[in-house]
C-alpha cells in the first residue's frame, strides 16, 4: 500500500514539475504572435524591441518628444505618465498589462478605420494580400471594395504565398486589446492567420511571425465580413522551393504550391495554389501525361519535373 502511495506521489510530482510545452503547433488554434512586457524605470534603463514599440506609438500620439533607442529612460518614462494621466489611469509610469491595453485602444482608434466609415461589401467576398506593399484589400464580386494597411511577416519568417481560404473564426482575447479575432488560414504547414495585434505601430512592416496583422478596429470590420471559406490570395516575394521526390495525388506541402504554380504556367488548370495534391491537380497532371505520351500514372516523377523544368 506504501509503495502504490510512494507512486502515485512521484507521479504527481513529475507531472507538477514537467515543462509544458508553450509553441505553437501546425494544430493550434491560435497564433503566438501576441506578447505584452511589464517595464519600470531602472538604473540602467532597460532596452528592448517592446521599448522602441511604445515610444514610437506615444511618439505619434505626441505624448513623446525623444528618440527611438529603445530605452525606458527618463523620457520614455515621463510621456507614459503624461499618457496615463491623459487617459484617467494610475500615473505610475509603469508599463503593465492594462496600460497597453489602454493604449492599444487608443492609437487604434486614431489610425484605423471605424465601422461607421464603411458599409459591409453587397456581393461575394474575397481578400488579396499584397506582402510587398503591406496592405489587404477586399473585393466584392470580384471588384476591389476596400484596402486596409497590415503588418506581414518578417524577412526571416515570411508570409505564406499561394491561394488559401479561411476555415476557422475566433474571438481571441474578446474584449481587451491583444488580438482582437482570428481567422485562420488552410496553409498545411504552419500555423498562419489574420488577426489583430497588441502592437499597431507595426502596422505597414515586415514584423510578424507570418500572420497578417491588423489595427484591432479593422480586423473587427473584417471579421464581420468574411466567412469560413472565404478566399484569401497571398502574393510577394517567398523563400525558394525545391522539389527532391516524386509527387502524387494526396500529397501537400511547398513542394505541391510549386508543382501547381507551373502547371498553371504551361497553361494547364491545376485550380487553385493551395499546395494540397487534389483533385484539380490531378486532372492538370492526366492531361500533362497524354499531351507527351507518359505514363497516365498521375504522379509527378522525374520526366514530369524535367518537362516543367523544376528539376
Amino acid at each position: 500500500m506504501k509503495v502504490k502511495i510512494l507512486i502515485i506521489l512521484s507521479l504527481i510530482l513529475l507531472l507538477l514539475t514537467f515543462p509544458l510545452n508553450t509553441y505553437a503547433t501546425e494544430d493550434d488554434d491560435t497564433c503566438s504572435c501576441y506578447d505584452y512586457h511589464k517595464i519600470s524605470l531602472h538604473y540602467p534603463p532597460i532596452q528592448d524591441d517592446n521599448i522602441r514599440a511604445l515610444q514610437l506609438e506615444l511618439k505619434i500620439l505626441g505624448f513623446y518628444q525623444g528618440e527611438l533607442n529603445s530605452l525606458y529612460d527618463w523620457d520614455t518614462y515621463l510621456a507614459v505618465k503624461r499618457f496615463q494621466y491623459a487617459n484617467n489611469l494610475d500615473s505610475n509610469g509603469i508599463v503593465d498589462k492594462d496600460f497597453w491595453i489602454s493604449l492599444n485602444k487608443y492609437f487604434n482608434n486614431q489610425t484605423s478605420t471605424t465601422e461607421d466609415e464603411i458599409m459591409p461589401p453587397p456581393g461575394e467576398v474575397s481578400i488579396l494580400v499584397d506582402t510587398t506593399n503591406k496592405t489587404l484589400t477586399v473585393y466584392s464580386d470580384g471588384s476591389k471594395y476596400h484596402t486596409f494597411k497590415v503588418a506581414v511577416g518578417k524577412w526571416s519568417s515570411r508570409s505564406p504565398v499561394g491561394e488559401w481560404r479561411i476555415i476557422q473564426k475566433l474571438d481571441m482575447w474578446d474584449g481587451s486589446a491583444f488580438g482582437d479575432k482570428w481567422m485562420k488560414l488552410n496553409v498545411p504547414w504552419g500555423n498562419y492567420g489574420i488577426h489583430g495585434t497588441d502592437k499597431p505601430s507595426s502596422i505597414g512592416y515586415n514584423a510578424s511571425h507570418g500572420c497578417i496583422r491588423m489595427y484591432n478596429n479593422d480586423v473587427n470590420i473584417l471579421y464581420s465580413w468574411v466567412k469560413i471559406g472565404t478566399r484569401v490570395k497571398v502574393v510577394g516575394q517567398r523563400d525558394p522551393i525545391e522539389i527532391e521526390s516524386p509527387l502524387k495525388y494526396g500529397d501537400k506541402g511547398k513542394d505541391v504550391l510549386l508543382l501547381q504554380e507551373t502547371l498553371r504556367k504551361h497553361g494547364l488548370n491545376a485550380g487553385y495554389t493551395d499546395a494540397r495534391f487534389g483533385k484539380e491537380t490531378k486532372e492538370a497532371m492526366k492531361e500533362l501525361k497524354y499531351i507527351y505520351g507518359l505514363e497516365d500514372d498521375l504522379i509527378a516523377d522525374e520526366n514530369t519535373l524535367y518537362i516543367l523544368n523544376l528539376k
